[in-house]
């Protein structure tokens, strides 16, 4: 699946907007009552700060104080016990770590990152890690999460193909939360998957009124991160690591405005009016392999794919009906929790792991029909069902990709070529060798999978055959 996967605007760092803040005693929302044990939380723990003012995350429960702290703009999280949770300080695009600036340039092509907040210990000096809001081609903020070394722990809001759908509301608001803290049926998902896992961290992003769980574990020097929706739908999981599928599909969004443009000249040619909407570009260990899209012509809905050069290699219909459609037509983009429980129910009883590419609810000639599109490993899977959730038709797509034959070999230390050594020491301190292995694909060497550890933290890191850097995870 896809890789785990600038600019400065001074805002509040849990990535909510905020608006000018006075120089005033602490501020609220008006209606909006703060527990006077959360405002003196911020007085006692920042004694000099000045310009305070609070905003909700979660109403009775979480609140955001932004203040000015000496020469700093700060920002802290705090509880309705009094208990700060999280502080932060304002920073600048200059001060991501490069690597940071890597992953985020890499995988979201195009982006500009909005604002760096550095997260700090309890000292209010060391740097412990990043929150970093980008806005995406599209116009859609999305967080994502490093942690002191740079290294990603999580995209930590939606960046789902057609997550732009769910509305606006600014950027989203981020705070974490404990693993007890987690759903019960978010909980019970992850022990049914993964029986004994490590917990490393978890996110609650609120945006645009919809409330999402992002979510990192690990077991077995292998990391997993999962997007969950409020009912505990899987919108995205991606894996790194020893026991990870070695050279699976990656693929992220595909918005409109990223089409190569023979994708839309072949368009042009053959449909007199199309809407697009989705699609994905996929690779393989970070080599483009093509273009899969998902759009709407003369009311039926088509499944096109596409080589590397954007050149056509098969469509088909997926869903829409057979003949002419005339009468009352309207498609419109849900969400997985807006789907019906048989539909979802269905979907995580036939797959083990997929991601949802499409959700939308078409009515034609007053009937109601779901149209559901999902990656699972490297097929395209369509569904369409009547409005009681039974399936009327399913159509997969195999995402043609070089599959080859596969060997993994463990390595040593000492066999760690220079730069890949290099890299890693510029990074992570004092580091050991838990654990590596050198992917080969018909006999040629394709990538290095090394996991390491420095101080308490272990890290999941990926190279290609040269030795260049692809992903690194915190496992």
């Amino acid at each position: 699946m896809k890789k785990l996967y600038i600019y400065l605007l001074v805002v509040g760092c849990v990535f909510s907007a905020c608006d000018s803040v006075k120089d005033l005693q602490p501020v609220v929302i008006p209606g909006e009552a703060v527990p006077q044990m959360a405002v003196n939380a911020i007085k006692q723990g920042f004694p000099e700060a000045t310009q305070i003012k609070f905003s909700t995350l979660e109403k009775g429960k979480l609140w955001e104080s932004n203040f000015q702290y000496k020469v700093d703009r700060m920002s802290a999280i705090v509880n309705n016990t009094g208990k700060i949770t999280e502080t932060y300080r304002i920073a600048t695009g200059v001060q991501l770590p490069d690597n940071a600036k890597t992953y985020i340039n890499t995988n979201f092509p195009g982006a500009i990152v909005r604002n760096v907040c550095q997260q700090l210990a309890l000292n209010h000096t060391t740097v412990i890690g990043y929150k970093v809001i980008v806005t995406l081609t599209d116009g859609k903020d999305i967080a994502i999460i490093f942690d002191g070394t740079g290294t990603l722990v999580m995209v930590a809001s939606n960046d789902r193909p057609d997550a732009q759908q769910i509305g606006t509301g600014g950027p989203p608001k981020i705070y974490f939360i404990e693993q007890k803290d987690l759903p019960n049926v978010i909980s019970t998902y992850l022990e049914s998957k993964h029986s004994g896992y490590s917990f490393v961290k978890a996110a609650v992003s609120i945006q645009g009124g919809t409330k999402l769980y992002s979510v990192v574990i690990s077991k077995e020097l292998t990391s997993f991160e999962y997007l969950f929706d409020e009912k505990g739908n899987v919108l995205r999981w991606g894996t790194l690591g020893i026991n990870a599928p070695f050279n699976p599909l990656e693929y992220r969004l595909l918005t409109l405005k990223d089409l190569p443009q023979p994708i839309i000249d072949g368009l042009n040619l053959n449909f007199t009016e199309w809407t697009y909407e989705n699609g994905i570009v996929f690779s393989q260990n970070a080599k483009l392999q093509g273009y899969f899209i998902l759009i709407t012509a003369n009311r039926k809905q088509f499944s096109l794919q596409f080589n590397a050069h954007g050149e056509f290699i098969k469509g088909m219909q997926v869903c829409g009906p057979l003949g002419a459609s005339s009468g009352k037509y309207e498609i419109k983009t849900i969400q997985p929790k807006d789907l019906p429980e048989t539909i979802t129910t269905l979907l995580t009883d036939r797959y083990t792991e997929f991601d949802y590419i499409q959700t939308s609810l078409i009515t034609d000639k007053g009937k109601s029909i779901y149209w559901v599109a999902i990656i699972k490993d490297n097929f395209a899977i369509n569904y369409s069902f009547d409005d009681k959730g039974k399936v009327m038709s399913v159509v997969e797509t195999l995402l043609r990709f070089n599959t080859g034959q596969i060997v993994a070999k463990l390595i040593q230390e000492s066999e760690i070529t220079e730069n890949i050594r290099a890299y890693i020491n510029t990074y992570y301190d004092s580091w050991i060798l838990l654990k590596g292995l050198t992917n080969y694909v018909d006999n040629q060497l394709f990538s290095y999978i090394l996991v390491i550890k420095a101080g308490s933290e272990i890290y999941i890191l990926s190279f290609d055959a040269s030795g260049n850097f692809v992903a690194a995870r915190k496992g």
